[in-house]
């Protein structure tokens, strides 16, 4: 079984830079489905969108990351996730929404390396756009939500610190191979 490895963090941490970088090294990464999907409602009217309905987008960001999951265990290689399905229950954690028994059972089928990069908030690469809406603060509360969702689940972090592109690639290529 390929090993599959979660990158995580509050928006605008540098998650998808790095997983751009990881992707020029040869390694197969997974977008983060968030901001495909915010793209793609956005363009609908009365579309499915994270600040107007939470409980119905992460129904729909669960699927699309499961998609991502089975993908991966069918590929015998390294894979990295921009975001994984815990990070849905971060985000209803950090709204103060129950994540529910179904969303549970379906996560207990996922088979994920139990060690979770996490990068911290950073204000000086922190940009706000029409995908990323949250403040600083706001991105600030959420790493902490996503860090406390892991920890419950058994994970072990490893917080890649505010240091550059190739600093945080090296971190993550020692420790996995």
């Amino acid at each position: 079984m390929p090993e599959k490895y979660i990158i995580t963090g509050g928006p605008g941490a540098g998650k998808s830079t790095l997983l751009r970088a990881l992707q020029e090294r040869g390694y197969r990464t997974y977008e983060e489905v968030s901001r495909r999907i915010i793209r793609e409602q956005a363009a609908l009217e009365g579309g499915i969108l994270p600040w107007e309905n939470l409980e119905a987008f992460a129904e729909v960001a669960l699927h699309e990351m499961l998609q991502q999951h089975d993908d991966a265990a069918a590929r015998a290689e390294i894979c990295f996730f921009d975001r994984g399905v815990p990070d849905v229950f971060g985000y209803l954690h950090n709204s103060g929404i129950p994540v529910s028994s179904r969303y549970m059972e379906l996560f207990a089928a996922c088979r994920y390396q139990k060690t979770v990069f996490i990068l911290p908030p950073w204000p000086d690469i922190f940009i706000q756009d029409s995908e990323r809406p949250q403040s600083f603060g706001e991105s600030e509360a959420l790493y902490h939500s996503l860090a406390d969702v892991y920890r419950s689940l058994g994970f072990r972090l490893v917080e890649l610190g505010t240091t550059s592109v190739e600093e945080r690639v090296r971190a993550v290529v020692s420790l996995t191979g």
